[in-house]
């Protein structure tokens, strides 16, 4: 099976300012995703896990090789779609249903049925019609972050790249998104690469788990072996867990949860 994304050999170095010297964050990176996979990423702060996303989203240079789909990333593209964790980055003066529209009149689609269709089925999809005709300032963190995900599969990307997207929400919050989340990957069969600091994020929504090193390589890559849906009474959760913990222990991160 020909992978959705394949990462050979990937470095990402930077330029020291204080030393006038060269850094590498990334280092010699391989990696393989199949499509369908949902990847979630743990490891420290400073370990280059944003980096990466940012390489696959065509946002930073590097070197090696980095395809999708057989094509090389050379820039930003609507098949690589990324969610960051900041609540600001929706459009303040337009409305929930015309950021999801946005980006497709963009892409060149012009007819307001067509457009109106799209919209009302994506924020169906995260419970969100209702707040249609809303503003941004007049939804909570979370309802931002289900209108940037509804936005996101409206461009029926390949890929959904997602930068510790529900960090600073409530708990509440945060478990009813990743619930949700977890339900529109298993619906819409979209390929999904997250990035979390929390453990317990990692067990419920991935399919693949990687722990990246202090030092910018990846350590562990690993499938979860644990049957959907998730939780923390789930059988053999708490050994999974241990596991996690120890190799971001090894791996020199601190566990924040």
């Amino acid at each position: 099976m020909t992978p959705i994304l394949k990462v050979e050999n990937l470095v990402k170095r930077f330029h020291d300012e204080m030393s006038y010297g060269q850094g590498e964050i990334l280092k010699d990176l391989n990696f393989e995703m199949q499509r369908g996979e949902f990847v979630c990423i743990l490891g420290p702060s400073g370990c280059g896990k944003s980096t990466f996303l940012r390489c696959i989203g065509g946002f930073e240079g590097y070197e090696g090789t980095l395809a999708v789909n057989g094509e090389c990333v050379t820039g930003p593209g609507t098949d690589r779609i990324m969610v960051f964790q900041e609540f600001s980055q929706l459009l303040p003066w337009k409305t929930v249903e015309k950021n999801v529209q946005y980006p497709l009149k963009l892409q060149g689609c012009k007819d307001k049925k067509k457009l109106q269709e799209i919209s009302d089925l994506y924020l169906e999809k995260v419970d969100l019609l209702e707040y249609r005709k809303f503003y941004p300032h007049q939804l909570s963190g979370g309802m931002k972050q289900r209108t940037a995900i509804a936005r996101a599969l409206a461009l029926k990307p390949e890929i959904i790249l997602m930068d510790e997207p529900f960090a600073s929400l409530d708990a509440m919050s945060r478990n009813h998104l990743q619930a949700e989340l977890y339900q529109i990957h298993q619906k819409e069969k979209v390929s999904v690469i997250f990035i979390t600091h929390n453990i317990q994020e990692a067990i419920c929504l991935g399919t693949r788990i990687l722990v990246m090193s202090k030092n910018g390589e990846i350590k562990v890559d690993m499938m979860n072996p644990l049957p959907k849906p998730v939780t923390p009474s789930s059988e053999k959760y708490g050994e999974m867990w241990d596991l996690l913990h120890d190799a971001l222990y090894e791996a020199g991160g601190e566990e924040k949860e």
